[in-house]
Formats: structure tokens, C-alpha cells, sequence
């Protein structure tokens, strides 16, 4: 969905800013050019990291998809460079735009499209937890609102060419594409810095890991201790690993039913989670005198 909106964006951007001499529309075109070659690139990644893991790479091949937000970052950054210097080229022998009510309803168009795949990709980000697809919802809802200021200033430019202030829209609407390109950078940044976080194996957020922490005390009264969670995040795949103390002398059924109840948690909060419970023994400080102590045990027998 992405990449079609990209191409249907970019050619009639591109077109129709060439056709009517606006620098802007031509601008805006050439961010979405640069956001197809992301979604080529973002397809790509996709079916490497979908492979299953096996013994070479037992964390998966998430890792694809870390590694294209980084070389997308790159490439927008390169091409964005270049592409600001065509835009200052431009800017010292612009022609005003000729009919600013069809480039105007254009760039509503194309706002509207923006926002529709924007809440689209942000949707799936949340439901599979892919920072690739976060990304892109990013990159199009920074597209969205830098929409608007290409609207701003279409208008403008028109105001000004209505009143016979030529040079003066020719001004506004160079400034106006700079800003535009040095704007458009953000996300990229940003993005890039996480994946090479993600590329250097950073554990979960911390918003992620409370929620982990909130599940595991929803079953703390029928464990000894919690000695620690592991997380790590490859692509969609989250890596969640438990480390539980339970009574020596618990059958495998025992530790099978509060795995379960765990697992099955995680799981409705975190779909591509590949979580793990490990548990050890505990020491048996817990009988003094001939009798249990066991708080577990106990809670049971009150049950």
C-alpha cells in the first residue's frame, strides 16, 4: 500500500509541478520518489526476515529489518542533500505557478491520501510491533503535515501572484521547498539512530519491559522469586526470557501451569513474542523445624 500511494504521489506530484512551474509540488514529488525506493526496500527486507530461525541464527533474521531502516535512512539523506541543491539551482530561475486552485486541490489530495495510509501502517505497527513499520508510518505522517505547509504555501504564492508580486512568490516558494527537504530529515535521523541501537542488540523499551514486569506480578503469589527478565528485539520477533524460583519438590504439571498462564499473556499483549520461562529450585530455607514455610504452599493449602 505504501509504495503504490508513493507511486501515484511522486508521478502526478512531479507532473503537475513541472506542468504548472511550481518548485514545491516538484520538491514534494521527489521526497515521494525517494520514499519508493524505501518501500522496495522495506518489501525486500520483509521476506528476509520472515525466514524462521535455525542453528546459524537462532534469534531469526529480524535483524533485515533494523539494517534497511538504517540504509533507508542513508539513502533520504544522501538523496535529500542532493536534491537541495537542485532545489537551490531551481530557485535562482523559477517560474511561478500558473494555476494554484489545481495545485492546491492536489496537494488535499494527496494530504488525504497521507493520512489514510498513515493511520493504515500505524495500525499494523501496533499490532506486530515491526520497527519498520513504524518507521514508515512516521515517514508518512511527517509527509502528512509537511502536506500542509506545501498547501500554506500555494496559497501564498498564488495571494502573491494575484497582486502582481512575482519575485516575491518566487521567494516564498523556494524557501518554502528548502525547508521542506531540511525538514523531511527528521524522521530519518531519528529512525537511524534506533536501528543502529536495535543493530547492536538493545534490549525492549522501557514501556515494554513494565509491561512484562506487570504480568509476572500477576502471578507472583504462586512463584518463590523472580530473579530477572531478558528481552531482546529482532525485527517483529520479541525474545522474552523469565527467570523463576518454585518449590523443590514441584512436578513438571506444576511449573507447566504457571508457564502456561504466563505464556499465554504475553502472548495476548505481545503476538510475535517468543517468550521463555526458566526456572531453578529453591533452597529449601523455607523448612524450619520439620514444617514449610513455603508462602506458595501455604497460600494453597488456604485455598
Amino acid at each position: 500500500m505504501s509504495m503504490v500511494a508513493c507511486a501515484l504521489l511522486a508521478g502526478g506530484s512531479i507532473i503537475l509541478g513541472a506542468i504548472q512551474h511550481s518548485l514545491i509540488l516538484q520538491t514534494n514529488g521527489l521526497i515521494s520518489v525517494i520514499d519508493i525506493g524505501n518501500s522496495m526496500l522495506f518489501l525486500a527486507a520483509v521476506r528476509r526476515s520472515m525466514r524462521n530461525a535455525d542453528m546459524r541464527f537462532n534469534y531469526g533474521y529480524g535483524k533485515y529489518e533494523s539494517l534497511a531502516i538504517l540504509a533507508s535512512a542513508t539513502l533520504l539523506i544522501v538523496l535529500t542533500a542532493y536534491t537541495l541543491g537542485e532545489a537551490w539551482t531551481m530557485f535562482s530561475r523559477p517560474t511561478p505557478n500558473q494555476n494554484t486552485l489545481v495545485v492546491v486541490a492536489w496537494s488535499i489530495a494527496s494530504f488525504l491520501v497521507m493520512r489514510w495510509n498513515t493511520r493504515q501502517l500505524t495500525r499494523y505497527a501496533d499490532r506486530f510491533h515491526m520497527p519498520m513499520l513504524r518507521y514508515d508510518a512516521e515517514l508518512w505522517r511527517l509527509d502528512s503535515w509537511l502536506e500542509i505547509g506545501v498547501i500554506l504555501s500555494l496559497l501564498v504564492g498564488g495571494v502573491l501572484l494575484s497582486m502582481a508580486q512575482v519575485s516575491l512568490a518566487r521567494t516564498v516558494d523556494g524557501i518554502a521547498s528548502v525547508l521542506l527537504l531540511v525538514v523531511s530529515l527528521k524522521v530519518p535521523l531519528t529512525h537511524g539512530r534506533e536501528a543502529i541501537k536495535q543493530l547492536l542488540d538493545r534490549t525492549l523499551p522501557d514501556s515494554m519491559q513494565f509491561e512484562i514486569l506487570a504480568i509476572i506480578a500477576e502471578n507472583f503469589t504462586h512463584m518463590c522469586e523472580f530473579k530477572g527478565v531478558h528481552t531482546r528485539q529482532s525485527g517483529k520477533d520479541i525474545f522474552i526470557e523469565i527467570d523463576l524460583v518454585m518449590p523443590y519438590d514441584y512436578t513438571l504439571e506444576h511449573l507447566y501451569q504457571l508457564e502456561r498462564q504466563i505464556l499465554e499473556r504475553l502472548h495476548e499483549k505481545f503476538p510475535t513474542a517468543v517468550p521463555r520461562v526458566y526456572v531453578t529450585p529453591c533452597d529449601r530455607n523455607c523448612i524450619r523445624d520439620g514444617l514449610t514455610h513455603c508462602p506458595i504452599k501455604l497460600a494453597a493449602g488456604r485455598s
